[in-house]
């Protein structure tokens, strides 16, 4: 980041300059203070259960050169009546000081940048693009899901000067959320991976969530290059609401990047060959699920647009590595083998990660422990009867259900055939860490799914320790 003076960070954020900070500059970022480099701005977020003016005292003891605070915290004003010296910013609103900043220093880059969304696979799409676009050049990508207006502007502010790619995932949480990161990132191409049932609590139907995605589509200059998913029935209406060329790629009709001759192996992994207007490779994923093909083929599409060529695009997907939590898979110490897909969850992905436990199972027993999926609201419990019906369509061997929520997954499963001596309800991850020490053999495959919320990220550590060997805690082996 190109350094900026507290009286340029006052101007642009709207605030008023408080302390000993004439000619005083930064050139780093950041919000949370255990993470603090030495000489950093300190940007103290709001939120409706945390207030980071409590942790200014904090900032400054770990180097912080400076801070952006809140006007209307009480504990910034206790701060600055302790620490008149220190150099402050206050303004009206923290989160939208950081915002303000980050559009403003994204102005200065001199850079191309990618905007990803979609209900499903845009982590997953950001990673395989960043691994091929950094095959021959710089690339600032976002961290994990650092993809709402607190991850974009620190991704935004991590840019190096060897970056000649922004590639930022964008996440959404009400309508207006894509425009105003698109405002700051400014992409020149956009993927939309998909367009699905999530958030429905609070975005009420399907098509308040694709409308919300098209406006990364309309936030588009008419230069660029809009990726959309063949498959997807939404991608023909967005498709009408940009100025930029649009791309398909996917199974569906007219779609330029397909994939040919898909099959997995033992583990899961798929095999295809891609093919677009002057491009044909065979790759075979690091990821897992057959799921991840579209989102790989999002990202060869895109780094092609970009100038990346078969050997690249080849490299950056079989090297790609995942963010956490996303289809990981361990093989434990008492054989049995786990894929964490406990990030999030929603119909979609759920019926995906189902799909992939078949694959990964093949002739071994299949184990599906699955929590609760968030936000769906009035048919939250219909979704999660259909969950559970497509688990006994697969024939999944065993079902255990962690939670309240998940519990119409169980009764899906049972109502679809699925037998009731292999369907499982557990009120909590204590309880399917319990029933797990029971019920696990040696070289079961088992999938851990659900929303984030439901805390389920913590269970397949639990299965890999050695406190279960196959399939028995320590103790009673």
């Amino acid at each position: 980041m190109r350094s900026l003076s507290l009286k340029e960070i006052a101007e642009v954020t709207g605030g008023k300059p408080a302390g000993e900070w004439a000619r005083l500059s930064v050139t780093s970022v950041g919000t949370d203070t255990r993470l603090l480099r030495s000489g950093d701005l300190f940007v103290a977020l709001r939120g409706p259960n945390h207030d980071a003016n409590g942790f200014l005292d904090d900032a400054a003891r770990g180097g912080a050169k400076a801070a952006v605070a809140s006007s209307k915290s009480p504990l910034a004003a206790d701060f600055h009546s302790r620490n008149p010296e220190f150099p402050l910013v206050l303004v009206k609103d923290t989160l939208e000081a950081l915002v303000a900043l980050a559009a403003h220093v994204r102005q200065s880059l001199d850079i191309d940048a990618v905007g990803i969304t979609g209900t499903t696979g845009k982590t997953c799409t950001k990673d395989m693009l960043v691994s091929i676009l950094s095959r021959d050049r710089g690339v600032a990508g976002s961290k994990g899901s650092f993809n709402n207006e607190v991850g974009i502007p620190l991704t935004v502010f991590g840019v190096r000067k060897k970056d000649s790619v922004l590639v930022a995932e964008m996440g959404a949480r009400r309508p207006g959320d894509i425009r105003r990161l698109a405002e700051v990132v400014r992409p020149r191409i956009g993927i939309i991976t998909n367009v699905g049932p999530g958030h429905l609590e609070l975005f009420k139907t399907e098509e308040t969530v694709a409308n919300t995605k098209a406006e990364l589509a309309r936030c588009l200059p008419e230069e660029g290059n809009l990726l959309l998913n063949a498959a997807d029935p939404w991608s023909r209406k967005i498709a009408r609401q940009t100025r930029a060329r649009v791309t398909l790629f996917g199974a569906g009709r007219g779609s330029e990047y397909r994939a040919r001759g898909v099959t997995t192996d033992g583990d899961a992994r798929p095999s295809f060959a891609i093919r677009g207007p002057g491009l044909e490779v065979e790759v075979r994923l690091n990821a897992i699920g057959r799921h991840q093909v579209d989102n790989a083929l999002a990202a060869a599409a895109c780094a092609h647009l970009m100038g990346a060529g078969a050997s690249e695009i080849k490299a950056g997907l079989e090297k790609a590595k995942l963010s956490a939590w996303r289809t990981e898979r361990t093989v434990c110490t008492g054989g049995c083998t786990v894929i964490n897909d406990a990030y999030n969850a929603n119909p979609r992905s759920m019926e995906a990660a189902l799909n992939t436990l078949v694959d990964a199972s093949g002739a071994r027993r299949s184990v599906a422990v699955l929590g609760g999926m968030a936000e769906l609201g009035s048919k939250s419990d219909d979704f999660h009867r259909e969950v559970g019906m497509k688990a006994a369509e697969l024939d999944i061997d065993l079902l255990i259900t962690v939670g309240k929520r998940a519990r119409a997954i169980a009764s899906g499963a049972i109502e679809g055939g699925l037998p009731r001596g292999s369907v499982f309800r557990c009120n909590d991850v204590p309880g399917a860490i319990d029933l797990l020490s029971c019920l696990l053999e040696p070289e079961d495959v088992v999938l851990v799914k659900a929303s984030r919320a439901m805390g389920l990220e913590t269970l397949p550590a639990r299965i890999a320790s050695p406190a279960f060997v196959q399939g028995k805690p320590v103790a009673d082996v």
